[in-house]
């Protein structure tokens, strides 16, 4: 069974109700700076594949192709994250 903070145990619909509400209520830049932070550990999975691929090269060559693939995708997601949250740190007017 689920419980509070305080340690008062809830129903499971008490506390899915609790958790939508929680959820509802992430801010945009919350969003922004959690998508930002999650994105370099996806990069940096992305690079030891690519290096763990290359070391076997005769026979992971067609993971290391999507692994380049997946590196520039990622990397393009990355600069747009950093992009709105930039802006949306000028909007709060934080530095």
């Amino acid at each position: 069974m689920p419980h509070d903070k305080l340690g008062n145990y809830l129903s499971w619909k008490e506390y899915w109700t609790r958790f939508k509400t929680g959820v509802e209520g992430i801010t945009p830049f919350q969003q922004a700076r959690m998508s930002y932070r999650s994105t370099w550990i996806i990069l940096l999975g992305i690079v030891l594949g690519i290096v763990f691929a290359s070391m076997s090269l005769a026979n992971l060559w067609w993971l290391l192709v999507i692994l380049i693939g997946a590196l520039g995708n990622t990397m393009v997601q990355q600069i747009g994250n950093y992009q709105r949250l930039s802006l949306l740190r000028r909007l709060q007017g934080e530095s």
